[in-house]
Protein backbone atom coordinates (compact mmCIF):
# COMPACT_ATOMS: atom_id res chain seq x y z
CA UNK A 1 0.00 0.00 0.00
CA UNK A 2 2.84 2.29 1.03
CA UNK A 3 4.39 2.39 -2.80
CA UNK A 4 1.49 4.04 -4.56
CA UNK A 5 0.89 6.88 -2.19
CA UNK A 6 4.40 7.56 -1.78
CA UNK A 7 4.51 7.56 -5.84
CA UNK A 8 0.99 9.66 -6.31
CA UNK A 9 3.06 12.29 -3.33
CA UNK A 10 5.79 12.47 -5.91
CA UNK A 11 3.80 13.28 -8.63
CA UNK A 12 1.71 15.44 -7.07
CA UNK A 13 5.17 17.19 -5.87
CA UNK A 14 6.91 17.33 -9.46
CA UNK A 15 3.31 18.72 -10.23
CA UNK A 16 3.74 21.66 -7.99
CA UNK A 17 7.33 22.61 -9.29
CA UNK A 18 6.47 22.38 -12.61
CA UNK A 19 3.67 25.15 -12.28
CA UNK A 20 5.61 27.18 -10.33
CA UNK A 21 8.73 26.82 -12.79
CA UNK A 22 8.31 30.60 -14.06
CA UNK A 23 8.48 31.84 -10.31
CA UNK A 24 11.44 29.48 -10.27
CA UNK A 25 13.31 30.46 -13.77
CA UNK A 26 12.39 34.16 -12.95
CA UNK A 27 14.56 33.81 -9.50
CA UNK A 28 17.55 32.85 -11.19
CA UNK A 29 17.46 34.82 -14.14
CA UNK A 30 20.06 37.79 -14.72
CA UNK A 31 19.70 40.78 -12.45
CA UNK A 32 20.64 42.97 -15.18
CA UNK A 33 17.92 44.49 -17.10
CA UNK A 34 16.54 44.64 -20.82
CA UNK A 35 16.58 47.71 -21.48
CA UNK A 36 13.17 48.15 -23.93
CA UNK A 37 13.52 51.84 -24.64
CA UNK A 38 11.82 54.73 -24.27
CA UNK A 39 9.32 56.81 -26.00
CA UNK A 40 10.10 56.99 -29.76
CA UNK A 41 12.59 54.38 -29.77
CA UNK A 42 11.16 51.39 -27.76
CA UNK A 43 13.21 47.74 -28.83
CA UNK A 44 10.70 45.23 -28.34
CA UNK A 45 12.31 42.84 -30.45
CA UNK A 46 14.50 42.65 -27.55
CA UNK A 47 12.05 41.74 -25.39
CA UNK A 48 11.72 38.17 -23.38
CA UNK A 49 9.46 36.85 -20.85
CA UNK A 50 10.06 36.24 -17.79
CA UNK A 51 12.97 38.27 -17.67
CA UNK A 52 13.98 41.24 -15.68
CA UNK A 53 13.39 45.00 -18.06
CA UNK A 54 13.29 48.32 -18.03
CA UNK A 55 11.23 50.91 -19.85
CA UNK A 56 10.65 54.26 -19.60
CA UNK A 57 7.77 56.25 -21.01
CA UNK A 58 4.30 57.88 -20.44
CA UNK A 59 0.77 56.10 -19.43
CA UNK A 60 -1.75 56.06 -21.65
CA UNK A 61 -5.70 58.06 -20.44
CA UNK A 62 -6.29 55.86 -17.50
CA UNK A 63 -5.67 52.66 -15.79
CA UNK A 64 -7.13 49.32 -13.83
CA UNK A 65 -6.74 49.54 -10.22
CA UNK A 66 -7.08 46.27 -8.38
CA UNK A 67 -5.97 44.79 -4.94
CA UNK A 68 -3.77 41.97 -3.92
CA UNK A 69 -2.39 40.53 -1.03
CA UNK A 70 0.40 42.63 -0.96
CA UNK A 71 -1.45 45.52 -1.35
CA UNK A 72 -3.36 47.77 -4.03
CA UNK A 73 -1.54 48.14 -7.43
CA UNK A 74 -2.73 49.99 -10.71
CA UNK A 75 -2.17 48.45 -14.29
CA UNK A 76 -1.85 50.95 -17.19
CA UNK A 77 -1.58 51.03 -20.67
CA UNK A 78 2.06 52.90 -21.67
CA UNK A 79 1.42 55.48 -25.10
CA UNK A 80 2.53 54.08 -28.40
CA UNK A 81 3.60 50.65 -26.90
CA UNK A 82 1.82 46.46 -26.92
CA UNK A 83 2.76 47.32 -22.72
CA UNK A 84 0.50 47.21 -19.83
CA UNK A 85 2.40 48.83 -16.40
CA UNK A 86 1.59 47.33 -13.03
CA UNK A 87 2.72 49.36 -10.41
CA UNK A 88 1.67 50.02 -6.47
CA UNK A 89 0.00 52.65 -5.99
CA UNK A 90 0.60 55.92 -4.99
CA UNK A 91 -1.06 57.26 -1.73
CA UNK A 92 -2.92 60.66 -3.86
CA UNK A 93 -4.22 57.43 -5.48
CA UNK A 94 -5.86 55.77 -2.31
CA UNK A 95 -9.87 55.63 -2.32
CA UNK A 96 -11.95 59.27 -1.69
CA UNK A 97 -14.48 59.29 1.75
CA UNK A 98 -16.50 59.01 -1.57
CA UNK A 99 -15.55 55.29 -2.43
CA UNK A 100 -13.82 56.22 -5.87
CA UNK A 101 -10.47 56.14 -6.40
CA UNK A 102 -9.14 59.37 -8.51
CA UNK A 103 -7.04 59.20 -11.81
CA UNK A 104 -3.86 57.30 -11.80
CA UNK A 105 -1.02 59.70 -12.32
CA UNK A 106 0.10 60.43 -15.98
CA UNK A 107 3.71 61.90 -15.87
CA UNK A 108 6.22 59.77 -17.36
CA UNK A 109 8.06 57.41 -15.89
CA UNK A 110 10.96 55.07 -15.54
CA UNK A 111 10.49 51.38 -14.41
CA UNK A 112 11.84 47.98 -13.91
CA UNK A 113 11.20 44.54 -13.09
CA UNK A 114 9.69 41.27 -14.52
CA UNK A 115 8.51 41.15 -18.07
CA UNK A 116 5.64 38.63 -18.77
CA UNK A 117 3.92 38.14 -22.63
CA UNK A 118 0.65 38.21 -22.56
CA UNK A 119 0.19 34.53 -22.38
CA UNK A 120 2.07 34.30 -19.19
CA UNK A 121 -0.06 37.45 -17.84
CA UNK A 122 -2.00 34.51 -15.88
CA UNK A 123 -4.03 36.64 -12.78
CA UNK A 124 -3.89 40.00 -14.71
CA UNK A 125 -5.17 38.40 -17.80
CA UNK A 126 -8.80 39.99 -17.49
CA UNK A 127 -7.85 42.83 -16.85
CA UNK A 128 -5.41 42.97 -19.84
CA UNK A 129 -8.27 42.13 -21.77
CA UNK A 130 -10.33 45.30 -20.25
CA UNK A 131 -7.52 47.72 -21.06
CA UNK A 132 -7.32 46.65 -24.60
CA UNK A 133 -11.19 46.83 -24.68
CA UNK A 134 -11.00 50.77 -23.61
CA UNK A 135 -7.52 51.80 -24.92
CA UNK A 136 -7.94 49.88 -28.71
CA UNK A 137 -4.43 49.20 -28.31
CA UNK A 138 -2.98 45.55 -28.55
CA UNK A 139 -1.00 44.34 -25.15
CA UNK A 140 1.25 41.66 -25.81
CA UNK A 141 3.64 42.54 -23.10
CA UNK A 142 3.04 43.17 -19.05
CA UNK A 143 5.88 44.87 -16.66
CA UNK A 144 5.18 43.88 -13.14
CA UNK A 145 7.49 46.73 -11.47
CA UNK A 146 9.52 46.62 -8.76
CA UNK A 147 9.65 42.44 -8.93
CA UNK A 148 13.23 41.96 -8.99
CA UNK A 149 15.19 38.85 -9.50
CA UNK A 150 15.85 36.95 -6.72
CA UNK A 151 14.16 39.22 -4.30
CA UNK A 152 11.30 36.63 -3.37
CA UNK A 153 12.60 33.92 -1.00
CA UNK A 154 9.27 32.12 -0.27
CA UNK A 155 9.73 31.23 -4.14
CA UNK A 156 13.15 28.86 -2.98
CA UNK A 157 11.38 28.08 0.66
CA UNK A 158 8.35 26.30 -1.52
CA UNK A 159 10.72 24.68 -3.94
CA UNK A 160 12.92 23.27 -1.05
CA UNK A 161 10.09 21.88 0.85
CA UNK A 162 8.93 20.33 -2.40
CA UNK A 163 12.06 19.03 -3.06
CA UNK A 164 12.38 17.24 -0.03
CA UNK A 165 8.79 16.54 0.05
CA UNK A 166 9.52 14.93 -3.34
CA UNK A 167 12.82 13.13 -2.16
CA UNK A 168 11.45 11.31 1.22
CA UNK A 169 8.46 10.28 -0.87
CA UNK A 170 11.12 8.77 -3.49
CA UNK A 171 12.55 6.74 -0.96
CA UNK A 172 9.48 5.82 0.94
CA UNK A 173 8.29 4.22 -2.61
CA UNK A 174 11.40 2.87 -3.35
CA UNK A 175 11.73 0.80 0.06
CA UNK A 176 8.36 -0.33 0.08
CA UNK A 177 8.64 -1.78 -3.84
CA UNK A 178 11.78 -3.79 -2.05
CA UNK A 179 9.85 -5.03 0.81
CA UNK A 180 7.24 -6.09 -1.07
CA UNK A 181 9.49 -8.12 -3.17
CA UNK A 182 11.01 -9.65 0.04
CA UNK A 183 7.85 -10.25 1.20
Amino acid sequence: MLPPVAALALCGAAFLVWWMWGDISYFWSPRDPIELGAEGEYRFDRALTNRYAQVHGAPLGRGWYAQEKDGDFVLLPVSDTPLVLRRSTFPDEQPGRDGKRPQPRLNPFSARGRLLSRADAGRYADAVLRIEAWSGQPVKWLLVAEQRPGSDLSVMVSLAFLLAFGALNGWLFVRGLRRSRKG
